[in-house]
């Protein structure tokens, strides 16, 4: 059973996020980073009942407003307008429900890319996140505590409350990462990242010092393509991260019987200037692109170039535009304060990538994502009465 909980906070957290935009990155990865959200979401809902079907839709200007039927209401801004053809196809999602916005954005404009290329299904992923959890803030504001990202030109909402799930009470937090324009990714504020506005939220509900979950994307990148089927992957450095949240993890995959396998490669390990050197290697990469522009002749040549710094822009760019340099070398790409808590990703095969090209949420997903966080609910209680 879920309700809310008594307590101001809880002993253990749960938080997901979604970076708008963020669909592709460097390493070949591809992802639906809606996913830990989406969980979030999930939860809340199933503690209060509440419908998150989008009852309109309708446009100011270059700016796409969502209403949902429990009276929450996001917004999100397409950098260069919005053509009468892309409101025909966003209404056409007036009915759907607010839970799983990446997936939601793919039905209806088929492909996500971030860096300000496509920004129109940026700007609506960015309504559908924001709208949902303005709902929830809207019909229990007793109950939940919502503050708006203020780095940069984002305007996402941030959203927390404490559960109590089977006599354990959990911090939940969910955070959306939105851009103006639809240009993002910008995720300084992801994970449990104390940065900003959402210093005062996090700091509340303890989930900069309590062992916290950190619910993470669906996923594709090039070290993942001996899979055969979708696993869970825990990542968790032993000293930069809490190996407890690790091993409770892996208990709960275990338990449940999920594929599962820890991610030990120090992909968690924070690094200095790791994300600097990245930055500067697309950097350069741009660079020798727009030299061989420079001199080019031949309208076959020019075509040819721009075609490869399109697929840079729209792919490997977002790999570094998504956090600060100086932010990463603390919090890492999944934002995760040192010592806190572990990661949780789904990834899948090389030959799901072949068949949908980008991976995303699905029912039976979430419902997966949501018996991990019931189990180590359950683990975790064990072991406080031990």
């Amino acid at each position: 059973m879920i309700k809310f909980s008594e307590n101001s906070f809880g002993s253990i957290g749960v938080v997901g996020h979604v970076g708008c935009g963020h669909c592709h990155s460097i390493n070949g990865q591809v992802q639906d980073d809606s996913v830990g959200l989406g969980v979030v979401l999930y939860i809340f809902q199933k503690a209060t009942k509440l419908s998150l079907g989008i009852s309109d839709i309708t446009f100011e200007k270059n700016k796409i407003v969502v209403k949902l039927k429990n009276g929450g209401i996001g917004y999100g801004v397409a950098r260069r307008g919005i053509t009468s053809f892309e409101k025909d196809i966003i209404l056409k999602l007036i009915g759907e429900e607010a839970l799983m916005s990446h997936s939601i954005v793919l039905k209806a404009f088929g492909r996500i890319y971030g860096q300000g290329v496509l920004e129109v299904p940026v700007a609506l992923q960015s309504a559908i996140a924001n709208a949902a959890l303005d709902g929830f803030y809207k019909n229990f504001p007793d109950k939940f505590k919502m503050i708006k990202e203020d780095v940069g030109d984002n305007y996402g909402y941030i959203l927390g409350t404490t559960l109590n799930i089977s006599g354990v009470d959990i911090s939940f937090l969910g955070t959306v990462n939105c851009t103006l324009g639809g240009i993002g990714p910008n995720e300084d504020l992801e994970g449990n990242s104390n940065y900003f506005s959402k210093k005062s939220i996090v700091e509340d509900l303890k989930l900069d010092k309590i062992p916290t979950v950190v619910l993470e994307s669906k996923l594709f990148n090039d070290s993942l393509s001996h899979l055969k089927e979708d696993t869970f992957i825990i990542r968790g450095d032993k000293e930069d991260d809490n190996y407890e949240v690790v091993k409770m993890l892996l208990e709960a995959c275990e338990e449940l019987n999920y594929s599962h396998l820890y991610y030990d490669n120090n992909s968690m390990k924070r690094k200095k200037d790791l994300l600097k050197s990245k930055t500067f290697e697309i950097g350069k990469r741009i660079e020798e692109l727009g030299m061989k522009l420079s001199i080019a002749n031949t309208s076959e040549e020019k075509v040819n170039i721009v075609a490869e710094l399109a697929v840079l822009v729209s792919e490997d760019c977002g790999g570094v535009t998504f956090m600060s340099n100086d932010i990463h070398e603390e919090i890492g790409g999944a934002g995760v304060i040192k010592r806190t808590g572990a990661v949780l990703s789904l990834a899948v095969s090389k030959e799901y990538i072949k068949e949908h090209g980008i991976p995303y949420l699905t029912r039976e997903d979430l419902e997966k994502y949501y018996s991990i966080v019931l189990k180590i609910v359950s683990i975790y209680a064990k072991k406080i009465i031990k």
